[in-house]
């Protein structure tokens, strides 16, 4: 017999919500494990279905879940699950109405379960069409100042990139380098100066936060 969990969470996965605190909300994320792996998440946008994740089995028949699913919704299916160097990738195709929508995009996160990359590609071509890289920091200790301070738990850096590849955005969630929380390119690295070096970050890991490709860090 199957084992089954179900957690439901804010819409950017920030706070675990009990049923009746996501129902109030009306806007919140489903999360379904079977037998301890996430199977599902959907995400609810004024107490309606707008869309969800399913992770396909190698047994499972595709076709078969998407009927089950149901076709007024779009839905990402994540499947050929991979590990490469300590880190978990999927592959995930989006559908509607059955069809395939002319995207992809490779997911990847870190031995937590975190995510730390998602890039998504052209069917057709392969190129890059949109990508988020995340580089998080929280708890790690701040390397000016007060010798035993550390960052908030939740410091991260999100690192959008666009069409052709390259870095469109950076967002900071705090005031680490200015008044501000999000920067072009151009005015992030002017602002970060050395901090990835005081963080201690080699070389390929700034390159890999810094560029949508490669997808698995080589670290």
């Amino acid at each position: 017999m199957s084992a089954k969990m179900i957690f439901f969470t804010n819409p950017y996965d920030e706070e675990l919500l009990t049923e009746e605190e996501a129902l109030k909300l009306g806007n919140y994320r489903k999360h379904i494990w079977i037998n301890n792996a996430l199977k599902k998440e959907e995400t609810y946008r004024e107490h309606k279905l707008w869309d969800g994740v399913y992770y396909l089995s190698p047994e499972e028949n595709l076709t078969e879940v998407l009927a089950a699913l149901g076709t007024h919704q779009k839905w990402g299916i994540k499947d050929n699950k991979q590990t490469v160097n300590g880190y978990t990738v999927w592959d995930c195709k989006f559908y509607h109405h059955f069809e395939q929508l002319p995207t992809y995009s490779k997911n990847v996160s870190d031995a937590e379960g975190f995510n730390i990359a998602i890039i998504t590609y052209d069917s057709v071509t392969h190129q890059v069409k949109s990508g988020l890289k995340i580089y998080k920091f929280g708890g790690q200790p701040i390397p000016w100042g007060d010798p035993e301070a550390v960052f908030d738990e939740d410091s991260e850096i999100f690192f959008r990139f666009g069409e052709d590849g390259e870095l469109d955005a950076v967002h900071v969630t705090d005031f680490l380098f200015s008044n501000d929380f999000t920067y072009t390119a151009a005015q992030f690295f002017r602002a970060a100066g050395n901090f990835f070096q005081e963080m201690g970050l080699s070389d390929d890991e700034i390159y890999y936060y810094t560029h949508a490709e490669p997808v698995i860090p080589n670290f």
